[in-house]
């Protein structure tokens, strides 16, 4: 937290408030149930190394034409800890025919 203020500071600004994710967790948390009920987002299990190669090779998630409701109950699973760590996470719906692939 230091260093983000320490570089705000050094590029001539000076915060007005000093504010942290987990302070709008509810907030945060409804505008991903939002996302994924208007098919822009999905819970995905796919592996770091998994996801990578999909990129680079422009091939979609397994998990990307999950069903909403499925995805609505993975993603109350992930709040509940149903899942370790790195094995579920939400991700947006790139264009898979963007010339970014990230």
């Amino acid at each position: 937290m230091r260093n983000i203020e320490n570089c705000v500071k050094w590029l001539g600004y000076k915060p007005w408030k000093i504010t942290h994710a987990s302070d709008n967790f509810q907030k945060l948390y409804d505008f991903a149930v939002e996302l994924i009920k208007k098919g822009k987002a999905y819970v995905c299990h796919q592996t770091k190394k998994e996801m990578s190669e999909c990129r680079t090779k422009c091939i979609p998630s397994p998990w990307r034409n999950r069903p909403i409701e499925e995805s609505l109950k993975m993603f109350e699973w992930m709040r509940q800890g149903r899942f370790t760590e790195k094995e579920a996470m939400l991700r947006l719906k790139i264009d898979m025919n963007s010339s970014n692939p990230v």
